[in-house]
């Protein structure tokens, strides 16, 4: 953003403040100052002239030998334009000149004939982009004029950093107000002095209908009849050249003005070209067409905003105007334009269509609501004054989402002890009311409520933030807080076990991804979530798009998306894992809990010649997290078929300590596969991190190897086809100190057992810690484990 200290100079009086104390001060409120240009100091040895005569050059068709009255001496010149004749008055740099920052005039030889500077163009000079010939100034200027002096080019440009929730600061009014803040000094807001014609009203020329008020909250307009368009004048263009903004006419001249004064775009229309009378806001028709006025054809959809008249599009909403409906030389009438647009809707259209304007630069940020009859009235003056005119009475307008206040409570000791400092109520209230924030005084309470410029003010510590850069940093002393601090034990080295678990997932050739905590309001529909819903699920109240509109309680959508993502890419060795918080609303207060995700697919030994490759499946995933389980000592878990809708019913399970979830993991549904266009299948786990940690064994025992034999067996025993497996181990794992470990390896249904029932077959291995176990004792044990399987759950060794 590029701010006119002359220009500023209109609304406060900033004499005796030097540019370094400026810059300095500007920095500290929070409008970061990342240049300053000193405008004129480049402009150096550059004069107004006359051309006292003209020849052709005597070696060249196209070339001209002038001689030039700088109002000190007659200069030989050589030039290459043709725009030019005897008496014109003309811009000259002189030797020792420097244009362009680089290009430094020499005495030099064209063609054999000496040339003693240059006669420049409007671009030469960095005042336009137009360089169709030299700069022709009019008849009575007077020669030897510095340059910068002529032009008025004695400026100061600050170049700032104006941060994304501080829209009212784009603008020199809106600078202006915070130094007036800081500074205490009057801010000077222009007049309106309008003269309308009280018997022709606006609104009986032109109707607005917003058809969607989702897309606009407020759309106004204003009608100025006979105007004449020609150049702008003087002052008008000086203004605009100083922050670069070439002058096209002086109704354009006079919306890019008050949109650099006062912050909120405005466009002018030709009114003869809107037909029938009315301007539709709406959203765009998909494939529907509109010419911009850079006059390139665009391609829109329904996220893109139109507005309309009667019969067809004039404008891209909030992005640029249309070809079809511009001003131009031939222009007598103009409709002005004051709107709200959906900064979503604005920020998707312009990145889209790699179309940014200062326009959508605004609207993408937000703009003030109720300031649109101010500012179309300064508009309507300003045509008056620079085109002539009669300005119609009153405004038409659609105002369908009326602007809503916000009060917030400010607690006073609540802010003293964030700041560490006692600030006296009256400077704080002070403050507070030179930045136009309203204020009720309860005692140790002020009820707070922003202006409406300031839609970043949400929250009581948003107003803690405009104390503090108002009073001042520098005047914040640096003391150390006065706590009583007991030695105490790290809790079970908690932070470590959340850092070593995602260590463990990298171990196990997990990528780590990083995504943002907000997903879409679609994103828990598509993965069959049934774990948070209604007030549970929290809603952000201004997303700044669409796929960040809620605070996900889940990361299996995020982690979807992931592998969505990379597959799209042709990228199908999917190994993900993520920790983070996730949100959820309980009781009406919002809970944050560490979750630790994996997402899994593709074929790990794809890349093996001389392995056939074989996709990951709920095994290999199970393995995965016994292996983190194992690093993190976490043992003492069971395992039981999930109901959970987001995954495959019969090849994913729930993890439980007693009666606590702690997570779940298998194979997806294939509805929920179907809904992100997957073919493949995905597997993923979601775990409870602190709950995790809580049961994991902190104490670590030395344990031996034990130096006596193992003895494997296998059992394939029958059961109803209903039992769970994980069941039927535990009970065997539990039965005897010398079963060191039990595993499933194979199940089977088909020939050779009954219809409802299933073989499966487990592997057992037995050792005893300090002798040799028997062959009698190893029956023994396996003749137990046969009694009690039958005896719980009905097994019979298969025959």
């Amino acid at each position: 953003m590029l701010i006119s200290l002359n220009w500023l100079k209109q609304y406060i009086d900033l004499e005796g403040i030097s540019i370094e104390e400026l810059d300095n001060t500007l920095t500290m409120i929070g409008q970061e100052v990342e240049k300053i240009e000193r405008q004129g100091e480049s402009l150096g040895n550059i004069v107004t002239a006359q051309i006292v005569e003209k020849e052709m050059h005597p070696d060249s068709d196209h070339l001209t030998v002038c001689k030039v009255d700088d109002g000190n001496e007659v200069l030989q010149i050589v030039c290459g334009a043709s725009n030019h004749k005897q008496g014109d008055k003309v811009v000259l740099a002189r030797i020792g000149a420097v244009l362009g920052g680089d290009f430094k005039i020499k005495k030099t030889k064209i063609r054999g004939m000496e040339s003693f500077g240059m006669l420049c163009s409007e671009k030469e000079l960095g005042l336009s982009d137009n360089h169709d010939g030299i700069m022709i100034l009019p008849e009575d200027t007077k020669t030897g004029i510095e340059i910068k002096d002529y032009f008025g080019l004695d400026d100061t440009i600050f170049e700032l950093e104006i941060t994304p929730n501080r829209p009212d600061c784009l603008s020199h009014i809106g600078i202006a107000r915070e130094l007036a803040v800081y500074y205490n000094k009057e801010l000077h807001l222009p007049e309106t002095k309008m003269h309308e014609k009280h018997f022709e009203k606006t609104e009986n020329f032109i109707h607005i209908e917003i058809a969607d008020e989702t897309i606009s909250k407020r759309y106004t307009s204003k009608i100025v009849k006979n105007v004449t368009v020609k150049e702008s004048p003087e002052w008008l263009q000086k203004r605009l050249n100083s922050i670069g903004i070439r002058s096209i006419n002086n109704i354009v001249d006079v919306t890019n003005f008050v949109l650099m004064e006062m912050g909120h775009p405005i466009h002018a229309f030709d009114l003869s070209k809107i037909e029938g009378k009315k301007i539709i806001v709406r959203r765009a028709e998909d494939g529907e067409k509109v010419v911009t006025l850079d006059e390139k054809e665009r391609k829109l959809n329904p996220d893109d905003i139109v507005i309309a008249d009667g019969n067809k599009a004039v404008a891209l909403g909030g992005v640029m105007g249309g070809y079809n409906s511009e001003i131009d030389s031939n222009t007598k009438d103009v409709l002005i334009e004051v709107a709200h647009f959906n900064p979503y809707n604005i920020r998707k259209t312009s990145k889209r269509l790699t179309l940014s304007s200062d326009a959508s630069y605004r609207f993408e940020r937000g703009i003030d609501l109720e300031d649109a009859v101010r500012v179309i009235d300064r508009v309507a003056e300003l045509i008056q004054e620079t085109a002539g005119g009669e300005i119609l009475h009153g405004i038409s307008e659609a105002y369908p989402v009326k602007y809503e206040e916000t009060i917030v409570e400010f607690n006073m000791k609540r802010f003293e002890k964030f700041v560490g400092k006692e600030i006296e109520k009256e400077r704080i209230i002070e403050i507070f009311e030179n930045l136009e924030i309203t204020v009720d005084d309860k005692g140790e309470v002020l009820l707070l409520t922003p202006p409406s410029f300031r839609n970043d003010l949400e929250r009581e510590q948003d107003f803690y933030e405009e104390i503090i850069r108002i009073y001042g940093f520098d005047n914040i002393e640096s003391v150390m807080p006065k706590l009583d601090i007991n030695p105490i034990r790290i809790d079970t080295l908690r932070e470590i076990d959340l850092l070593r678990s995602a260590a463990v997932a990298v171990g196990t050739g997990l990528r780590e991804v990083i995504n943002y905590s907000f997903i879409p309001r679609n994103a828990l529909e598509k993965i069959r979530y049934n774990d948070a819903a209604g007030d549970e699920i929290i809603e952000v109240r201004k997303p700044i798009t669409e796929d960040f509109v809620i605070m996900r309680p889940t990361l299996l959508y995020s982690l979807i998306k992931n592998a969505k993502d990379n597959i799209n890419r042709n990228i199908t060795d999917i190994r993900f894992f993520e920790t983070t918080k996730t949100f959820k609303r309980v009781e009406g207060k919002i809970e944050e809990e560490q979750k630790f995700g994996i997402i899994l697919g593709g074929e790990p030994e794809k890349y093996i010649w001389n392995v056939k490759p074989v996709p990951y499946d709920f095994y290999d995933l199970k393995g995965i997290v016994e292996e983190i389980f194992s690093k993190i000592r976490f043992e003492k878990y069971t395992l039981v078929r999930t109901t959970k809708e987001s995954y495959h019913p019969g090849r994913a399970a729930d993890i439980y300590v007693g009666k606590e979830y702690i997570g779940t993991f298998g194979e997806l549904h294939p509805d929920v596969m179907e809904n992100f266009d997957l073919k493949k299948k995905l597997l993923t786990a979601e775990l409870r991190l602190e709950a995790l940690i809580k049961y994991s064994d902190k104490n670590i025992f030395f344990k031996g190897i034990n130096k006596f034999p193992a003895v494997p067996r296998d059992l394939a025993l029958v059961i109803e086809e209903n039992i769970l497996v994980g069941d039927v181990i535990k009970s065997i794992a539990k039965l005897s100190p010398v079963i060191e470990k039990v595993e499933l390896f194979d199940v089977y249904q088909g020939a050779g057992v009954e219809a409802g029932k299933k073989s499966i077959a487990i592997s057992i291995v037995l050792r005893e810690k300090n002798k040799t176990l028997e062959e009698n004792e190893i029956n023994s044990v396996i003749s137990k484990i046969l009694e009690k399987v039958k005896k719980d759950f009905g097994a019979e060794l298969r025959q």
